[in-house]
């Protein structure tokens, strides 16, 4: 009895190191893990969105002052945000709201989009979402509250 349990360990000992030994040799294209995961966060850096970015408010100022007739200012803040106060001319577009990729779906792709939030940072994820989905977008990198400390009119 001892002997024949001798043997099942053994067995087992030799199947687990079998395939210990065929999974470590086999590798997609002859890489190691670590090349393998280089190459994916590298593809994921390289992801690059089309798209113009405005620096600062006094440089998005001189920009809406031009009257481009082909140029739209989104603020892309809550409705709730927008009333409180907004840029004249703006158009109100939530970034939060779940319907947010069908709603631009509906732009007018000929148009090219100036989009605005708060700080910045909702403008971006707007504009990267704006661009993948075909729009000409320019990005305002500061939002209305670098605006409003600049001292540039608001409406309600």
């Amino acid at each position: 009895m001892l002997q024949k349990n001798i043997i099942i360990i053994s067995l087992i000992l030799v199947l687990g190191l079998a395939s210990i030994v065929a999974l470590n040799t086999f590798k997609p294209n002859n890489q190691d893990n670590s090349t393998t995961i280089n190459m994916q966060s590298t593809s994921a850096k390289t992801t690059t969105f089309d798209f113009e970015t405005i620096a600062s408010v006094q440089n998005l100022k001189i920009r809406l002052d031009q009257n481009k007739p082909n140029e739209i200012l989104l603020d892309v803040r809550t409705p709730e945000e927008f009333i409180q106060g907004h840029i004249e001319n703006a158009v109100n577009l939530d970034s939060q709201n779940p319907n947010f990729n069908s709603q631009i779906n509906k732009l007018d792709k000929s148009k090219t989009y100036i989009v605005f939030c708060r700080s910045g940072s909702r403008a971006l994820t707007a504009s990267k979402t704006m661009a993948e989905n075909g729009l000409k977008v320019i990005y305002s990198k500061e939002g209305i509250i670098d605006w409003i400390e600049k001292g540039f009119e608001v409406v309600n």
